[in-house]
């Protein structure tokens, strides 16, 4: 019951978290009509978030395997949900990007100290499912956000989609602080039966394992070839985080649709990411928890339905969200074994959240990438020119994994 208990309110903290970040995509096409900015000037915004999200992932992942998850991640909500009151009383752009710049650091308190508080709760055996499991909270933020917020919103002041999240989170912030119970120590909740040996250890981070636990972050980083991976999450990122920002704007300027019907139809898109994500545990089990190989999988089958979307996408709304949100369902299962398995696996050697804080600090450049660039090529190239950042995105992401793996059989033959 304890773990159940756990695993409901860092649920809830994250799909909380996403509340306070995907309301700025469903947001955009009313900033841009009532104050007139530009494409260009709104993915700055969205970039900035991004930027200082991969930097506050890196930092924060790093001392979030030191200090409290339950009050880390308290202060990350708390200080959001402020940011995004205050963002929807900002009376210019520029307090806009810092804003949601600060906005960016804050959340990246949330994803390490989660990942950590869980891994502490749970077995190791049962990492891919909770994993999957917590994953989903993403999907809840985007149902709340683009569905109801969506909806009820559509005709009021753009101000409204900050404000009520901003409340909303802020109420939550101190339901977790009040009733997560502290993380205890691996030793406390491992049974002796389920300590695991040096061979159940990642085949990466043996080396670490053995004895060497004060290595550097550099060190950790090197030795667990972690850099590759990274390569990889960047590529991810760049798609992933283009579909989060720019999918609304994209089926309302491609397909001719206002708001209200926006909102109808990009709701399956958080539904297809549910399918992906779950979708994602599954091939990694069919693949025996090969996740270079389940990703390299997940990467492809994106860049075939990007390059669908390029070809047939405008013809219908209906195939164009489909291929859309197929896009996005890999790029989230690719996301899941990306961010929380691998990182998972580093809980025997205490430096999962410095694991995955790395991973999202990875993914998050790349996503600033797809708020200010993707921004600019609208205005100047058009959409199509977007699509295909994405395929050679996916390409290269499955092509590093290949290599990895190359390298990797070389190493043992």
């Amino acid at each position: 019951m304890r773990r159940n208990k756990v695993f409901i309110l860092c649920w809830l903290a994250y799909a909380c978290a996403y509340l306070c970040r995907v309301n700025m995509s469903i947001a955009i096409p009313s900033i841009s009509q009532t104050l007139g900015y530009s494409k260009t000037s709104l993915g700055l915004v969205g970039s900035s978030f991004f930027w200082a999200y991969g930097i506050g992932q890196l930092i924060n992942g790093y001392i979030g395997d030191r200090i409290s998850g339950r009050i880390f991640v308290f202060f990350g909500l708390l200080i959001s949900s402020l940011i995004n009151i205050f963002f929807g009383l900002a009376p210019t752009l520029v307090a806009m990007v810092f804003l949601w710049l600060f906005n960016g650091y804050f959340q990246s308190m949330l994803w390490g100290p989660i990942v950590r508080i869980l891994s502490r709760w749970f077995p190791r055996e049962e990492n891919t499912r909770v994993s999957v499991g917590i994953s989903t909270s993403m999907v809840g933020g985007f149902l709340i956000s683009w569905g109801l917020l969506g909806q009820v919103l559509s005709n009021v002041h753009w101000s409204w989609f900050f404000l009520i999240p901003g409340i909303i989170v802020a109420i939550y912030a101190f339901v977790w602080v009040l009733l997560i119970r502290p993380e205890p120590f691996c030793r406390d909740y491992v049974e002796p039966s389920l300590e695991l040996s040096n061979t159940d250890i990642p085949e990466d981070s043996r080396a670490d394992a053995g004895g060497k636990r004060d290595t550097s972050f550099i060190g950790f980083i090197i030795e667990n070839r972690l850099w590759i991976i990274a390569i990889s999450c960047v590529t991810q990122g760049i798609v992933k985080e283009g579909i989060t920002l720019w999918g609304p704007s994209y089926l309302m300027e491609t397909q001719g649709l206002d708001l209200g019907s926006t909102t109808t139809y990009v709701l399956l898109i958080p539904l297809m990411n549910f399918a992906g994500i779950l979708f994602s545990g599954r091939l990694n089990k069919k693949f025996r928890y090969n996740h270079d190989l389940a990703i390299m999988t997940l990467l492809g089958a994106s860049a075939l339905a990007v390059l669908g979307l390029f070809l047939l996408g405008r013809y219908s709304v209906l195939l164009g969200v489909m291929l859309l949100g197929s896009c996005s369902a890999c790029m989230y299962g690719a996301n899941t074994l990306l961010m929380s398995v691998i990182p998972m696996g580093y809980a025997k050697i205490n430096k999962t959240s410095a694991a995955a804080g790395f991973l999202n600090f990875s993914n998050y450049m790349g996503a600033g990438m797809s708020g200010v660039v993707t921004g600019a090529m609208s205005d100047y190239w058009g959409w199509n020119g977007i699509l295909l950042v994405w395929i050679f995105s996916t390409l290269l992401g499955t092509g590093v994994l290949w290599l990895r793996r190359v390298s990797k059989r070389s190493a043992i033959g």
